[in-house]
Formats: structure tokens, sequence, C-alpha cells
């Protein structure tokens, strides 16, 4: 056997953290759960690449679970530990040959841990979310390992796991890897689908994490509903997004027009040019400008406050920026009118609302009930002229294996239903309308 993993970190009996080896693990458990673990395979006469899972009790007792005939997901944290090629020792034994080593040749070296990236979204009850990959940019640096298959550009559909990579990390010891681990999340550029990336930084932040101390109920002992809400973005966040678009906005503006002497860039006949913005996230709104100074210090004018910020250092989507002696690290990726951003570890998107045209029928009075992700309509329960009341059951929508009721916001009677049963929607489509008996 190649030693265990511990993959106690779970929401709904998906695992979203991995590591190697357990922090719990003692030799002589070890020891005697992989022999447990042989000897299941050897009473199947079992040849191949197996995983064997256990349940682990606090009193060190451990009991079987399920025996998986294949590598899992997590494999790579093994690797790592063992320096051992998993998947070319199991084509290896699948052509016949030997594995030409023993029990005592394995060793393990150091820690693993692998995070989950997937396209959900944590802020709204993990629905979830599909669309296009704006920006993928990894961190490249020793110890840090990708496993994906997407890249910039690529559309993520309803119809598959939401996983969409694997990021893996690897150091002489647990804290060196989980540091490293959240240094990587931080600096990783994922734009486009919501992502559980900040959700998995928090996690590894969490005392419980970082003891090994930690249970299959870490996520529902350590995550309140406000702890998942979507961060709000204070004064300097506000201003570090300013910065960011401005940057972003001048670099597009400067690749179409022709040679400008960097002397006159934002220059203006009275004062250095004071550009404004009206940045939008979620509903909030806030009215600001940015003056560039020169093009590494700004000052951002947010109602009668300033807040100065520094430019320490910028690469593509990466930039770290100084404000009153703080050190902020972000990346950040325009999209048309939508600034994909993180601050810190946390992500924002905002837009510049005075670039953006008004759009139709805003209504949200919840008469107009619209499709919160892509997906498949499993069922729907209402027809015209029903009568309805708040909390009703609409419909079910199926999307990367895990169904979602649509519940009714508002009392009415159902105007119109424009999807059935076994139809595809998209994200924002009109489901089902409702009349509210309000003119």
């Amino acid at each position: 056997h190649l030693g265990e993993r511990d993959c106690s970190v779970q929401r709904r009996h998906q695992k979203v953290i991995e590591e190697a080896p357990c922090p719990v693990m003692t030799p002589d458990l070890r020891a005697a759960m992989g022999k447990a673990a042989v000897d299941a395979a050897k009473s199947i006469h079992y040849r191949g690449a197996g995983t064997v899972e256990f349940l682990l009790d606090a009193d060190g007792s451990f009991y079987f679970l399920e025996m998986n005939t294949r590598l899992q997901v997590e494999h790579p944290v093994t690797e790592e530990v063992t320096g051992l090629d998993l998947v070319a020792l199991q084509i290896k034994v699948a052509e016949g040959d030997r594995l030409g080593m023993t029990q005592e040749d394995v060793t393990l070296s150091g820690h693993a841990i692998e995070v989950r990236l997937y396209a959900e979204d944590p802020t709204n009850g993990f629905l979830p979310s599909t669309g296009t990959v704006a920006c993928f940019n990894q961190l490249a640096r020793a110890g840090v390992r990708y496993d994906t298959g997407i890249r910039g550009g690529q559309e993520i559909s309803p119809f598959y796991d939401p996983m969409i990579a694997k990021l893996i990390t690897t150091g002489p010891t647990r804290e060196a890897a989980r540091k490293l681990m959240v240094e990587a999340l931080t600096d990783t550029a994922l734009f486009g689908p919501k992502t559980n990336r900040d959700f998995l930084i928090a996690c590894l932040e969490k005392q419980d994490f970082i003891s090994g101390d930690f249970s299959t109920a870490f996520i529902a002992e350590n995550f309140t509903d406000e702890e998942l809400a979507a961060p709000v973005a204070d004064a300097t966040s506000l201003a570090i997004l300013a910065v960011r678009h401005f940057v972003c906005d001048h670099a597009k503006a400067r690749a179409k027009a022709m040679h400008v002497p960097q002397g006159l860039v934002n220059f203006s006949a009275e004062e250095t040019l004071r550009t404004p913005y009206k940045l939008a996230i979620g509903e909030a709104e806030t009215m600001l400008s940015v003056r560039s100074k020169n093009p590494t210090h700004y000052a951002v004018h947010i109602g009668e406050d300033i807040i100065e910020l520094t430019i320490e250092a910028h690469d593509g989507t990466h930039m770290v920026l100084n404000s009153a002696d703080k050190q902020f690290v972000s990346q950040a990726f325009l999209s048309g009118e939508t600034l994909y951003a993180t601050i810190d570890g946390k992500s924002f998107t905002c837009s510049n609302m005075l670039m953006r045209n008004a759009t139709a029928d805003e209504t949200g009075d919840g008469s107009r009930v619209t499709a919160p992700m892509h997906g498949k309509v499993i069922d729907v329960f209402v027809s015209k002229g029903d009568a309805i009341t708040t909390g009703d059951r609409l419909a079910i929508i199926e999307a990367m294996k895990m169904q979602h009721e649509i519940l009714a916001g508002v009392d009415g009677t159902v105007e119109d239903v424009l999807v059935a049963a076994d139809a595809q929607v998209a994200a924002d489509d009109l489901m089902i309308a409702i009349d509210t008996g309000e003119a």
C-alpha cells in the first residue's frame, strides 16, 4: 500500500480538500489500516490500482466504507509524498507487468494538500455556476501543481461535474503546504463563472483545519450563513478596484492609440486628470474618481475621503498595492464592461455604470421567475391560471448532477409558463410569469 489520504473536508459527501499523510495518523494505525486494505484486495484476487476507504473513529477504531477499483481524484497528493507516478504504475500493471517494488520500498516524504476548484457559488447556496472562463492564470512556483482541462475562453457547461481544476501544493511540513496553498489560491486568477476559490482559502485558514483536529462535519461546524455571504467592499477595497479598472482602461486605450509620450499620459491643462467611475457591485453603486499622480501612485476620491495607493508590483493580472502602510495582493481582469478582481483572496465583480447602457426590464418584484443557472428542467409543477403562494414549489432544475427547487417568491396567479420538463434553460432565462394583481 502507498499510505493514506485524509478526505474529511466534504460538502454533501463531495470531497473538497484532501491531504497526505493524514494529520492524525500514527505508524501503528497506518500499518493496521494498510494491512486491512491489502487483505481486502487479496481476498477477491484484485489486481490493479484501487482505493479502499475507511471511517476513523475518535478512539482510533476504523471501519470499512467502500473500495473504488480505480485511482481517485485526489491521487496526486499520494504521488507527491511517495514520488511515484500512479497513472504509469496502473498502466504497467494492466499490461501484465509487476510493480517492481515491495512495501519496504514505499516511503512518505513531506506533506501534500489538494483542493478542488468547483464552478459553484458559495454565496448562493453553492449553486452550480456556468459560463465562459474569462481568464485563468496559474501561479508558476516550485511545490505548486495544477491538474486541469480548462483555459481562458472555454465554456463551462451544466452537463458535467462542477470540478474544473485541482490545485496541489507540497511542502516539507503540513503547515508549509497549507501556507503555500493559501498563497497559490490567492495568486490564481480564475475569472468568469463563480467558483469556490474564496471558500477554499477560508477553510484553510480555520483554526480547526490548521490544528488538524476536524471531522466530516468541518464545514457545518465552522461556517455560518454570514461567513458564506459575498464580501462587502470597504473604502480601501473600492479604491483598489477603481485603480485596477483605471489601469486596465488606460492600457486598452493606449493599445489602440498612436504613440503617446509618457509625459503626456493623463495630461490635463489645469491639474492631474481625474477620471470618474460609478462602480456597481451587486446592487450597491459608488461614485468616485481616480487621479493618477504618476504610473505607480494614485489618489482615489470617494466623497470627502481621499485614499492614496501605490503600486509596488504589476505583472499581467497580478498586482501588489500599498495603502496606509498596508500591503494588498490583487488579481484582476477586465472582460468587456465587467471587472473581475480579487483583493487578498476575496473576490469582487464590478462594472463602471458610466460606461454601461441602461438595461431593459429590471423587474425585481418576484413576478418574473428566471433560471438561476444553466441546466435541464426536470419537472414543472404549475400551469397557467394556477393560484400560488410564497414558497410554493414551481419547478426543479438539474445542473452538474444536483437538483435545485425553484420556489415562488410572491403570491399571485401563474400568468404564463415558458418551460416544460426536459427543456434546457440558460441562466436568467424567463421560466414562469406571475400576475401579482398589482397594477
